[in-house]
């Protein structure tokens, strides 16, 4: 088998972000094949979004963020396609003049329960995955986010000279 950057020997670590990356790319592509198959609407990339207003309800573009410790602006650009497709919109809340939460609409939770019924299957194929190489991704994943937060990769090179 010829793995990617091979070439590159002893330094192939320092380009776990391009592999990564790689990774992503093949996992979204076959994701997005299935949606398409299902005939979901929503970009792959958005359909956390739509969960957690599925299962947590109506919330402003902060609180979802925080809840799931993402960037205000990433997740803007999740939102976006989803309000152009109608499955959520924003709403002025009548409690509080500033905030504007988003919910789902009534094709947004059909389209955020079509995706939930599908996940089960999705969340089953990437255990198999797991278990044919030996690593969960997700702990692993968690886990490298975790320490590159607590020490970021400057900090393990030290100071250029």
């Amino acid at each position: 088998m010829q793995r990617a950057l091979e070439f590159l020997g002893d330094l192939r670590p320092a380009f776990v972000a391009h592999l990564a990356e790689r990774l992503t790319e093949t996992l979204c592509a076959s994701t997005q094949a299935l949606a398409d198959a299902a005939g979901l609407q929503a970009p792959i990339q958005a359909h956390s979004a739509l969960l957690f207003l599925l299962e947590r309800g109506p919330a402003s573009l902060a609180e979802m963020a925080r809840t799931d410790g993402q960037s205000h602006q990433l997740l803007s650009s999740r939102l976006k396609p989803l309000e152009k497709l109608e499955l959520v919109e924003r709403f002025a809340d009548p409690h509080d003049a500033r905030r504007r939460p988003y919910q789902l609409t009534r094709s947004g939770e059909a389209e955020a329960r079509t995706i939930q019924a599908a996940i089960g299957a999705h969340a089953r194929a990437m255990e198999d995955l797991f278990a044919e190489t030996g690593v969960n991704l997700v702990t692993v994943l968690d886990d490298a986010l975790e320490a590159l937060r607590v020490r970021t990769l400057r900090d393990r090179i030290g100071s250029p000279q």
